[in-house]
Formats: structure tokens, C-alpha cells, sequence
């Protein structure tokens, strides 16, 4: 029966995020890792590229072509683009000797609600995966950093994704509480570009916001030095006439422009922290911070969980795979993963705090 369950099944894992999609196999590690974008032709729907070459078409699409974000926020935006995506991301992977219908382990947020994470499993079936199971993005992330999650001390980790960020502790392999908000990559971006919008009245572009962020972004003053004077030069459109403007923004703007956002972040791990438990309060105070997900490689941002939260911040050795390469951990064990599964009638951590005490 094993045997069989091989050649038929493929078993991978996939962290679906807003802004990239990875995919792991536990005999391969990483397969791919793509901007979570699609490419489709406006009429006929077919599907013209996925990624990155998808992405270089955003903003400057020729009429025929639509292109678009199938994830949001960490959910399903679009359930019939989505079922494309997610299809075409599984054959790109796949071996093509033979068709397998895979197995599939999806993390989604930790305050995902029983209708989004049931649009994710049924996309997931529409594009022909055999068997779909759903874990707390929080759990993921906390496997695919190292953390053992036998323990029963509590950890608690951070997730800083693109659409959210999932904040979850953990103790003798369980989810003790878990809580996902929309402030995350994304959001700093829009604040980027709500920012130049009043400040400068021009209008910039995703992609544009993105890059302002990745070069310029700053999360807490101690970073500051050689970094703090360092400016770049952008093209904007001109609200008033629609003609492009070329400016000059200097990091201490995007700093205070991106501050909402981190404040943000912040006062939802402190919440957290405090409506815990004396014994897990405790445990975190020892055990630290762990910090993953790709907004984890602000600059910055470390030292500010750090300085605000009073606590021991340790960050992944690859924050963008965590989610992925930690449910690709629970495929490698069936019995932790149909523990750990979440049911879509429940709250998505309370799925999984009953079940694992004895890992």
C-alpha cells in the first residue's frame, strides 16, 4: 500500500503567501520560490506566465494581458485564479514522468476564519491535489526555524509575512494561542505610498514601494548611522497633471512613514504576551522572541522587537522559507500531521491545542 501511495501521490508542502509562493519537497527541499503573481490572457483566460516573469509584467501590462495577485492578505482574493495558479504552480513541480496526484500541507494564518480556509483546501482540490491538509501558519513557521517543538517550555513566534503578520505560542507541540493581523509587508508598502501621495502629491507604483522599502526601510533608530542619511531617486506620477516627477526620499522619511505599521506589529505581540498565562510569560521571558518571514529582514527590526519587548529576539537562518520548510517537516511525519491538521469548523489554533501535548 505504500508502495502505491508513492508512485500515485506526491507529497509537497506550500506556504501560499501574498507575496511569494513556496513549495517544498521533503526528498528535494525548496522546488520553487515565486512571486505569487499570474499572467493570463484577457480573453481566453489561458494562463501566460507565473512568478517572476508575471511580475515584470505588472504595471506596464499589454491590453491583452491581465495580471494579478490570486492572494491577499492571506486569503483566497480570487477562487477561479487561484485554482489556476495553485495548478499551475503544482505541474511545474511535479515530476513529469508520470502524473501523481499530490498530498499537499498549506499553512494558513492563525485567525484564518472556517470560510477562507476552506476556499484554500477547495482551490487546492480544483487543481487536482489528492489530499489537502491545512496547519497554523505559526506552528509552520516555528518547525521550519529549528524550534523543537517537544518541549513544553512556551516559545513564541513572529511571523512577518507580506499580506500578514501571524504572532503564535507554542508549547508541547501545540499552539497555545495564535492571532494574525493585515499589518505586514504589504501594508508597509501602501504606507510608502500613502506617504509620497501627501507628502510629494505623486502616485508610484507596487513594485516601486517595494523597492523604496527593501532599500530605504528602517525599523528602529539603532540602525540608524550611515543608513539614516542614505536617500534614493524615484519617478512619480504627478496627481496634478499626470506628468512624471522625479524625486529624492531620504530613509528617516520612510522610517516615520513605516512606523504606523511596526507600532502595529508590536502592540499585537505585546497583547499576546499579555493575555498568556503566568507559566508561558515566564517560559517567553526565557525562551525568547523567534522572528520570521521576509519582513523580518527589515532593517532594523530585530533590535526594535528587541528594545520594545524587552525580551531575547532571535531571528531564522532563512525567515522566507520557515512556513513552507516547516510544513514540509510534518510530512515527513504523518502521525504529528493529521494531529495537527486544522478543522475548518474551529478557530484555527484551537485545532490544534488539544492534540499535541504528548508529541
Amino acid at each position: 500500500m505504500h508502495i502505491l501511495r508513492g508512485f500515485f501521490s506526491e507529497d509537497l508542502a506550500i506556504d501560499l503567501g501574498t507575496v511569494n509562493t513556496i513549495v517544498y519537497a521533503p526528498t528535494e527541499g525548496v522546488v520553487l520560490n515565486e512571486p505569487s503573481v499570474l499572467a493570463l490572457h484577457k480573453y481566453s483566460s489561458e494562463v501566460l506566465s507565473i512568478g517572476s516573469q508575471a511580475l515584470k509584467l505588472l504595471g506596464r501590462e499589454p491590453n491583452d494581458i491581465e495580471v494579478h495577485r490570486p492572494i491577499r492578505r492571506g486569503s483566497i482574493d480570487d477562487f477561479e485564479i487561484s485554482q489556476k495558479f495553485l495548478r499551475t504552480v503544482i505541474s511545474r513541480v511535479q515530476h513529469q514522468d508520470h502524473p501523481k496526484r499530490s498530498h499537499l500541507v498549506i499553512g494558513v494564518p492563525g485567525s484564518s476564519t472556517p470560510l477562507e480556509r476552506r476556499s484554500v483546501k477547495d482551490a487546492a482540490r480544483d487543481a487536482k491535489a489528492g489530499r489537502v491538509d491545512l496547519i497554523d501558519e505559526g506552528l509552520a513557521a516555528a518547525l521550519g526555524a529549528g524550534l523543537d517543538l517537544e518541549d513544553e517550555q512556551a516559545r513564541l513566534v513572529v511571523d512577518i509575512g507580506g499580506g500578514t503578520t501571524n504572532v503564535a505560542i507554542l508549547a508541547s507541540g501545540g499552539v497555545v494561542s495564535s492571532v494574525s493581523l493585515p499589518a505586514a509587508g504589504n501594508a508597509m508598502d501602501e504606507a510608502i505610498r500613502d506617504y509620497l501621495r501627501l507628502r510629494y502629491a505623486v502616485q508610484v507604483g507596487e513594485r516601486t514601494a517595494e523597492r523604496v522599502k527593501r532599500e530605504l526601510g528602517l525599523a528602529h533608530d539603532a540602525k540608524s548611522g550611515a543608513h539614516a542619511d542614505k536617500k534614493m531617486e524615484i519617478v512619480g506620477k504627478q496627481l496634478a497633471n499626470g506628468t512624471p516627477l522625479p524625486i529624492t526620499i531620504s530613509s528617516w522619511e520612510v522610517r516615520g512613514a513605516l512606523e504606523p505599521v511596526i507600532s502595529e506589529i508590536i502592540s499585537a505581540v505585546r497583547r499576546v504576551i499579555e493575555d498568556s498565562k503566568p507559566e508561558v510569560t515566564a517560559d517567553i521571558y526565557y525562551s525568547g522572541v523567534m522572528l520570521t518571514g521576509g519582513g523580518a529582514l527589515l532593517s532594523g527590526m530585530l533590535e526594535r522587537l528587541h528594545h520594545d519587548l524587552n525580551l531575547r529576539v532571535m531571528m531564522a537562518d532563512d525567515p522566507l522559507t520557515t512556513v513552507a520548510v516547516g510544513a514540509g517537516r510534518l510530512l515527513a511525519e504523518p502521525e504529528k500531521l493529521q494531529r495537527a491538521a486544522l478543522r475548518l469548523d474551529a478557530p484555527a489554533w484551537e485545532g490544534v491545542e488539544k492534540l499535541v501535548v504528548n508529541w
